[in-house]
């Protein structure tokens, strides 16, 4: 029976495997997860408000010892342009990410953050920068665009930045100066998109939430999943 259940309604899963039909993924918990309208709402503001005194960020370490990794470059990249000027590096190698506070604060003076692929496609960090208005900048599909269905739409230039990797390796471009290219009104218009229309449904609202203005991740995925059970 159970194995029933799986194939017809699907599996939720925080790193889905997409080549699995009926997997769905559901996002990450971030440290956010409001009680009340007014939560979101104050969230919102603090978002849009925030002055972005970073056009990159990125939180993360290097992965030397892995020839397809793109880090170390993205590193690179990051520190030397400009002399670091546009762009902020957080070296979760020396435990600068063991800290959320330190992580948000990065996402919410950047205008992009740059998300490569880690252990896995997937990254907590996708959903920590798309709530605080960072705009992801993708380099490879797996990390955030098949999974998410539900939470994330179809049109993935609304909220994010692909540059594929393979690409990257292969013409040395440098990222940091390519989104220095994206307009400011461009920047504006996909982080508006992220704050008012997906942040809600990325977050878990609390144990004892009276959320009803919004669909927060937990009810949009039930939502689905009871869609799903009645067209059985």
């Amino acid at each position: 029976m159970s194995s029933f259940w799986e194939k017809s309604l699907g599996i939720f899963e925080e790193t889905p495997t997409p080549w699995h039909q009926n997997d769905v993924g559901i996002p990450h918990p971030t440290f956010f997860h409001p009680h009340s309208d007014d939560d979101i709402f104050a969230w919102q503001w603090k978002a849009i408000r925030s002055r972005r005194k970073y056009l990159v960020g990125f939180a993360g370490g290097a992965r030397p010892e892995s020839s397809e990794n793109i880090r170390s470059l993205l590193i690179d990249h990051c520190t030397t342009t400009e002399g670091g000027r546009l762009c902020r590096h957080l070296n979760c190698k020396k435990g600068d990410c063991d800290r959320p506070k330190a992580v948000i604060e990065l996402f919410l003076e950047s205008e992009f953050c740059l998300q490569p692929p880690g252990d896995s496609p997937t990254r907590k960090s996708v959903f920590d920068s798309l709530i605080s208005g960072c705009i992801p900048v993708f380099f490879d599909p797996f990390t955030a665009y098949y999974q998410y269905p539900w939470h994330l739409p179809e049109d993935h230039g609304k909220y994010s930045v692909m540059i594929d990797k393979k690409e990257l390796k292969r013409s040395g471009e440098n990222v940091v100066k390519k989104l220095e290219g994206i307009s400011l009104e461009k920047r504006e218009e996909m982080r508006s998109y992220i704050i008012y229309e997906l942040m809600p449904g990325l977050v878990y609202g609390d144990s004892n939430n009276v959320i009803d203005k919004f669909q927060d991740a937990y009810h949009i995925a039930i939502s689905n999943l009871l869609q799903r059970v009645s067209m059985l």
